[in-house]
């Protein structure tokens, strides 16, 4: 009998820890509807998570789109490998999340969407392909994080302002970059939507095409780490720079020094100084302007 009893008891237990899959909110109702309409296993009328895991392809659901907006939710498709060729192409898709699963972002994947603002890929992904991201007119800055890998031929073209490369950066093609606008194709006319900083975390310079700031023209600012500019302006493929400035350098100056330490001190303590470059100040690269960046800016200047 006392056999039985925990028999039962342990048939009980097992079902209470097993893990019920959620479904999933989301923001754009839009999304939800063709996410229900193509991948909704049960017919239940809503995506759980372990439905959207299933997914192993996005195909051309999404593509050509002109109602959608947001896509934050496609983190829970943790079953896909890739963001399929044209995916998201011509869509009217503004903010996105990508699954950790994902490694490549194939070609034209989001050309000519909407996407906006500022655009992080997670170092998860290690191929972005040609044209990935090609004429956003919408895509101010662009995050690559460490463990992104290769960037193909014209990948990001639109007003970017902003470009952080990984030090896990290995090869950049040509035209891969272009900030600026073709306001009229027919025309051929390149307006600029402003400076272009490009930020690289990485000591050595990454291996990149010649041409891979091709539109820059001798424009634009490179920021780098500490000492590593000569090496910069020595590498044929980026010696195509208007500026050089180094990682700690926050009023951007040409110079590192005390300015910079009370500066960062000053942004640390909740201040607002300027000139003020927060991406220069992080010094080490991990997301934050902290003590960490004062002692790296400080132990530099002590080291000159």
């Amino acid at each position: 009998m006392i056999r039985k009893q925990l028999y039962i008891l342990a048939a009980i237990l097992s079902l209470s820890s097993t893990t019920v899959a959620e479904n999933i909110k989301f923001a754009d109702s839009s999304v939800k509807d063709l996410c229900v309409t193509n991948w909704d296993a049960n017919g239940d009328g809503e995506l759980s998570t372990d439905e959207a895991a299933a997914v192993t392809s996005l195909g051309s659901v999404f593509r050509g789109n002109k109602t959608i907006t947001s896509f934050e939710e496609l983190r829970h498709f943790t079953g896909l490998a890739a963001i399929d060729d044209y995916a998201f192409y011509q869509s009217s898709l503004q903010k996105v999340a990508f699954p950790e699963s994902v490694e490549s972002i194939g070609e034209y994947a989001f050309s000519q969407s909407s996407i906006s603002g500022e655009l992080h890929v997670p170092g998860t992904v290690k191929n972005i392909k040609n044209k990935a991201f090609c004429s956003c007119r919408q895509l101010t800055s662009v995050v690559l994080e460490e463990g992104v890998e290769t960037v193909g031929w014209n990948s990001f073209t639109g007003p970017i302002r902003t470009l952080s490369l990984p030090s896990t950066l290995t090869y950049m093609s040509s035209m891969a970059i272009d900030p600026y606008v073709n306001a009229d194709s027919s025309s051929g006319i390149f307006l600029p939507e402003g400076d272009l900083y490009v930020y690289v975390h990485s000591a050595t310079p990454p291996a990149i095409n010649y041409f891979a700031f091709f539109y820059l023209f001798g424009d634009g600012h490179l920021v780098v780490p500490f000492g590593a500019v000569d090496a910069y302006k020595a590498s044929d493929a980026w010696m195509q720079f208007g500026q050089y400035l180094e990682y700690g350098d926050v009023n951007m100056d040409g110079e590192i020094n005390v300015k910079d330490v009370v500066a960062v001190s000053s942004h640390i303590m909740g201040n607002k100084p300027s000139p003020f470059n927060a991406l220069c100040a992080d010094t080490n690269g991990d997301g934050e302007v902290n003590v960490k960046d004062v002692v790296g800016i400080s132990n530099y200047i002590m080291q000159k």
